[in-house]
């Protein structure tokens, strides 16, 4: 912690010090005992703004940059520059850029969004899956110049994300490396000039460690319960339509799930995929083509990943917070984030095109975003009082979404198909129809 000697006069230092002390760690690479855990605590807690939906549950290829070269390159020369100050990427997927700031104003986020094509020497194009855009900064102090990118202040990163992850793993890791912390976040807060200090932190702290067996048990139990369910909520899903007269459901393939819906246009054929521990997905036959073959359906990324796919899905890992503590599901209509940008951008212009249309389609829970990813959100209580147990009740609450945005809304559905068949037409020019 002393390596790096600053002075609360000196803002310059300040930054410094917390850009690299973050940075070590965030990397999993470095000696801190902590692997990804930090680095995934930090990503899921990044505020719903920031549009990361990246599947945070396998970290084994991110890469942890500071002091990141950003250079805008004509004809393979660099003519400007810049540096910013974190870089958390999975190469060739996706990147999150980080700013960070005390008290200078912001004079890069414009050049860094708009004017730059290359993070760390690579082509912004690389990245198939997503980029996105944090600026962290005091509380009382000027927000980012560029407004795509997402404003985070350090009180709120202090008080959401660090102060939880100390709370609730500080028996599981090497002391050194909880002391650091512990002393990261108070430096955060000196800096940084924040009043509300949580005075009570030590005393949770001590109550967490006297019933640390007891909290570990419960916990472990319903973690295991929780990964079953990560694998079991499609045909659970499907069975509960069956039961209630709505469809009929089969095993299709090895964490796939088929279900037939009967509409006034003839059959429907759905599939919910369970294969990740996060991305719960729901799409209908036809949604998910290989771009070599666009007249036919897929069911799964194929070796090559060129694919295009739309679909709505649920975020089991994500949104796990938001399900248990909050009692809410979380269902998304999304544009998926590895299509090509191409179809992203047209799917998305067709479908904002035809907002007012899609507006009076959805059902009261449902909303159009304005994103070009997640275009639809919708919201639905679990209610864990009317049935057995939480996990019922997800199902339930799944149900409902299913039901309001699939069976009782053919006409939304088929405005999708439509929009769909054209994206795929204009930025493929191969005509096809609806399937």
């Amino acid at each position: 912690m002393n390596v790096i000697e600053y002075s609360l006069d000196s803002q310059r230092k300040a930054e410094v010090y917390v850009n690299r002390l973050l940075a070590y760690f965030l990397d999993p690479e470095e000696p801190h005992g902590m692997g990804t855990e930090f680095l995934r605590a930090v990503l899921d807690g990044l505020p719903a703004e920031c549009g990361f939906q990246e599947d945070i549950h396998d970290l084994s290829d991110v890469v942890v940059d500071d002091q990141v070269r950003v250079q805008t390159v004509e004809d393979g020369e660099a003519v400007s520059t810049g540096i910013v100050d974190l870089v958390i990427e999975v190469p060739n997927e996706w990147f999150l850029m980080i700013e960070l700031k005390f008290s200078a104003p912001d004079t890069q986020t414009e050049f860094y969004y708009q004017e730059a094509t290359h993070v760390g020497g690579r082509p912004k194009t690389d990245y198939e899956s997503g980029t996105y855009y944090l600026y962290l900064y005091r509380h009382d102090r000027p927000q980012a110049n560029e407004a795509q990118f997402t404003n985070w202040t350090w009180k709120t990163f202090s008080s959401e994300v660090l102060q939880p992850f100390l709370l609730e793993n500080a028996s599981r890791y090497p002391q050194r490396t909880v002391a650091q912390l512990r002393e990261f976040n108070d430096d955060i807060q000196h800096i940084t000039g924040m009043t509300d200090q949580q005075e009570n932190t030590q005393e949770k702290i001590a109550l967490y460690l006297e019933h640390y067996e007891a909290i570990k048990d419960v916990s472990d139990t319903f973690d295991s319960r929780w990964n079953d369910f990560t694998d079991e909520w499609g045909r659970q899903l499907g069975e509960a339509l069956e039961r209630d007269g709505l469809g009929t459901y089969s095993n299709f393939q090895e964490d796939v799930i088929a279900v037939e819906l009967e509409s006034k246009t003839g059959s429907q054929s759905w599939k919910f995929r369970s294969s990740s521990s996060d991305w719960g997905m729901i799409f209908k036959d036809g949604w998910w083509r290989h771009t070599d073959e666009l007249e036919g359906m897929i069911y799964e990324r194929p070796d090559d990943r060129n694919d295009v796919r739309i679909g709505f899905h649920h975020r089991l890992g994500r949104n796990r917070d938001l399900a248990v503590g909050g009692q809410t599901l979380k269902v998304y209509f999304r544009n998926m984030g590895a299509n090509d940008q191409a179809f992203i951008d047209a799917f998305a212009d067709s479908f904002y095109e035809n907002k007012p249309v899609i507006d009076d389609l959805l059902p009261s829970s449902a909303e159009v975003t304005g994103n070009k990813r997640n275009m639809i959100e919708a919201t639905y209580d679990i209610d864990v009082d009317a049935h057995e147990d939480f996990f019922d009740a997800y199902v339930a609450a799944l149900q409902d979404a299913f039901v309001d945005l699939v069976i009782e809304n053919e006409e939304l559905i088929a405005t999708i198909d439509e929009l769909y068949d054209e994206a795929i037409d204009r930025v493929y020019s191969v005509s096809t129809g609806s399937q």
